[in-house]
């Protein structure tokens, strides 16, 4: 039997009830891991959001995105593709301290160097949290993995900032990557970069790393399969492995109110679906994340319904690589 010392219970769990018997429900479904079944899946939680430069109640969101299992079903009926068959488990939440941020890292990184000792066929998807939380956790697995790892990030931001100026952050953790040489510069590639939300001098850092930048004007002109397409192609051929960040404020305000930096000018739900589920299909994705949604700013579960979604499409291309192998 495994034992994860540095993971709390769910904060959120639904007892399976005697239903309609030809629904599967997702809280029926995603149930609590009892450290004896094997999981293709496991979520995870990181409710932390003091790292966080803006205000931000993300640290709610791993319990609200579970509140939501109760509300959506197995089936991906676009796909005709039920995902019950995926074995997937919940192991908690990395336990936060009231105060100490560095300390609430250093919890991060042991858990998920734990998770990729212990069960290293396992997906590992972590519900942030700001974005602060991707640095300790890649370098979790990096420690446990000794590879080289490549980062496809959705964002509107670099996450470059200067650690001098404010500590680690959710504007740090990229830079964090970078100077502490657990990812290359150039294996890394940030999707959906906003305009006026950025600076030249944090752009110009980016640049001198290697680090690959597409715009969310590039991705509505060219589309987002074919910038996928050719970073996957390019990650392929130099990488043994790829983590993927999704940074929800990736997304135009309209649709996802509840983000601590809301912009105009960004991607569609669409697009990052489409990406979710070919980045789960692919065998070389190890791990993802999904960060930044503050439910104290959004409006009826807007935004943490997308962030669920992002995670299903992943689940659903994780399914069929599965299938592919069975």
């Amino acid at each position: 039997m495994h034992k994860l010392t540095h993971l709390q219970r769910p904060g959120v769990m639904f007892t399976p009830g005697a239903g309609d018997p030809y629904v599967t429900r997702l809280c029926d479904w995603i149930t609590e891991w009892d450290g004896q079944r094997p999981l293709d899946a496991a979520i995870v939680g990181a409710p932390l959001s003091k790292s966080s430069i803006s205000f931000s109640g993300a640290h709610l969101h791993p319990a609200t995105l579970r509140q939501l299992f109760i509300a959506f079903t197995t089936y991906n009926f676009e796909a005709d593709l039920d995902l019950s068959s995926l074995q997937v488990g919940d192991l908690g939440d990395v336990g936060m301290h009231v105060t100490d941020i560095p300390q609430c890292h250093r919890n991060i990184e042991q858990a998920f160097q734990e998770i990729s000792q212990q069960l290293p066929s396992t997906i590992p998807c972590l519900v942030g949290g700001d974005h602060s939380i991707t640095f300790p956790a890649l370098t979790g697995i990096q420690s446990a993995r000794q590879e080289r790892i490549g980062l496809i990030q959705f964002d509107a931001h670099l996450d470059v900032r200067d650690t001098a100026y404010g500590g680690r952050s959710n504007g740090t953790p990229i830079r964090s990557l970078v100077e502490n040489s657990v990812i290359r510069g150039e294996d890394i590639v940030n999707i959906g970069l906003r305009s006026f939300a950025n600076s030249k001098a944090y752009r110009d850092f980016a640049e001198q790393q290697g680090i690959t930048l597409y715009t969310a004007r590039q991705v509505r002109e060219e589309g987002i399969k074919p910038i996928l397409e050719r970073t996957i192609r390019e990650l392929a051929a130099k990488t043994d492995s790829v983590y993927v960040t999704f940074d929800i404020d990736v997304l135009d305000q309209a649709d996802v109110p509840g983000v601590p930096a809301i912009g105009p000018g960004g991607l569609s739900p669409v697009d990052l679906f489409t990406c979710a589920e070919l980045l789960g299909e692919w065998n070389r994705v190890i791990g993802m994340d999904m960060v930044c949604v503050d439910p104290s700013r959004d409006t009826r579960d807007r935004t943490s319904r997308i962030s669920l979604h992002v995670l299903l499409y992943f689940l659903t291309g994780l399914t069929r690589r599965r299938l592919a192998l069975a």
